[in-house]
């Protein structure tokens, strides 16, 4: 029996963020005459036909979903355009979902999340677990289309979205214009396409390309269990800042020595969220950031800033508060979770795990890679050695243990005693930017790893990142001895069941 086409999203790479779907599929609740659903589209199409069965269903709002199932999302979108109902996207509709949205016969946006984070992701079938495109099977997604845009159908756009793809994550994003008119569309034709190198759509919107039917912004009222809470680290924030004016105001007068600085510390409560403030160790000053989209990205550029001062060498830091959070706890337990971690860790039996040792004959490392980081990486790397998973556990429960280094931290899960350099692994094809770069991943790393003579060994997310690759060579070049690169990197450490703890971020590249 042929499998089934499947949609899914692009993975990111970069800050750290990662889709882990679930094998539930789709969560459906409904309040009033509106039906929610969120998460990864699966086998749902009997949930929907139950949920939609009794009459009382005006509207279908997709919260947050990654896509999933290419029949599920057909069979979706032709009964929800059947019945006549009204769609809504809160947050991102991507892939199969974006199917099941365009059944609506009345298409809109909601003001549930922030602009950037709220689009309707189109592209065509690839099978799941290869990302190999199947353009056979986009002729039913373009028919569906084209019948529900009716006079707004952009054959090019459509075409392009559905048929020019280089794998499945090529995606075309179509985002809310009414709050952020700058946010265009825009076309990437593979996962592994560079944002500038996408093809934008400055001319046309969501109104005009008909992938909403009105401009206007549908007010939604989420159901609780479909809220965003205030995460982070793999925990719920929780500990607010009970007096705020103080604790600025302490705060000013231990790492302020100007007015400007003390005058940030007294109006940071105003500030637009998502907001953070970072203070570096042992020394005065601050990071800020304000306005940032997620939680995540408040938490890891306030540590950027303060990382890296204008005439000032890098500096370690911390992140106090992230909105109206004291955020100081997630340090500590950190800490406690990278010892707890150490403690039970015990070196398996086998040599390598989730076939780290296999693949990347043919690949090799001429030089750092600017393009394509999510790719195949060699078995082995000139003047570098590679290290299996049971050499690296034993290698962390010696009595002298290497300096490891994330340079990923995709995951709410980091390897026992793993330093974080968040954004360590890039490089760029203009020389005064990779310059720029380096300067600021050497000031780090010599931080992290003060004696260039100790072992130290970069990790990723797995044998098809490059990040790792990068990071080590760049180590090496930069006159650290004895580099160490783990292939296996995050997935072949889950591989073999080994213990986890909590990232600890200190240093942020970029």
């Amino acid at each position: 029996m042929p499998s089934r086409g499947v949609i899914q999203n692009a993975g990111v790479l970069g800050l750290g963020l990662c889709f882990l779907f679930s094998a539930h599929g789709m969560t459906l609740s409904q309040q009033g005459t509106t039906l929610f659903a969120t998460g990864p589209v699966e086998d749902d199409y009997r949930k929907f036909v139950d949920a939609l069965e009794p009459a009382g269903v005006a509207q279908v709002v997709f919260v947050n979903s990654p896509g999933g199932d290419l029949w599920t999302g057909m069979r979706v979108g032709r009964l929800i355009a059947q019945k006549g109902l009204k769609t809504v996207t809160a947050g991102t509709c991507v892939s199969a979902c974006s199917i099941m949205f365009m059944g609506g016969k009345e298409r809109t946006f909601s003001d549930a999340f922030r602009p950037a984070l709220t689009y309707v992701g189109i592209h065509g079938p690839h099978n799941k677990l290869t990302h190999e495109v199947n353009h056979e099977q986009a002729t039913q997604i373009y028919a569906f289309f084209k019948t529900q845009m009716a006079g707004q159908f952009n054959e090019a756009i459509i075409n392009q979205a559905l048929f020019d793809m280089d794998d499945g994550g090529a995606l075309l994003r179509v985002f809310d214009g009414v709050r952020a008119p700058k946010l265009v569309s825009y076309h990437c034709k593979s996962e592994q396409t560079l944002r500038k190198n996408c093809t934008e759509f400055k001319e046309q919107d969501a109104l005009s390309l008909g992938v909403v039917t009105r401009a206007e912004l549908t007010h939604v009222d989420l159901p609780q269990s479909m809220q965003v809470l205030p995460r982070f680290a793999g925990g719920v924030l929780s500990a607010t800042l009970q007096d705020p004016e103080n604790f600025y105001h302490d705060m000013a007068a231990h790492q302020c020595t100007t007015d400007p600085c003390k005058r940030t510390f007294a109006e940071f409560a105003s500030y637009k969220e998502n907001k953070a403030l970072a203070i570096p160790l042992n020394d005065t000053g601050y990071g800020m950031a304000n306005g940032r989209d997620t939680l995540a990205q408040a938490y890891y550029s306030a540590v950027y800033f303060c990382n890296h001062v204008k005439d000032k060498p890098a500096r370690l830091c911390e992140t106090q508060v992230v909105n109206g959070y004291d955020v100081r706890y997630l340090l500590t337990e950190g800490a406690q979770s990278h010892a707890s971690a150490l403690a039970l860790l015990q070196v398996p039996k086998e040599k390598y795990f989730g076939s780290e040792e296999f693949g990347g004959v043919f690949t090799s490392a001429s030089g750092l890679r600017t393009q394509k980081l999510h790719d195949i990486t060699p078995q082995t790397l000139d003047g570098i050695k590679t290290v299996g998973t049971q050499e690296l556990a034993q290698l962390l429960t010696s009595p002298q243990p290497p300096v490891l280094v994330d340079v990923w931290a995709g995951a709410e899960e980091s390897i026992p005693t793993a330093l974080t350099l968040l954004g360590g692994g890039f490089a760029y094809d203009d020389a005064l930017a990779d310059a720029a770069y380096e300067s600021r991943f050497a000031g780090l790393l010599k931080l992290l790893s003060p004696e260039p003579a100790r072992k130290l060994i970069f990790y990723c997310s797995g044998r098809d990142c490059w990040l790792s690759v990068n990071a080590a060579m760049r180590a090496r070049k930069l006159g650290f001895s004895n580099v160490g690169w783990y292939r296996g990197g995050w997935s072949s450490w889950r591989a073999a069941n080994l213990p986890f703890a909590k990232p600890v971020v200190r240093a942020v590249v970029q």
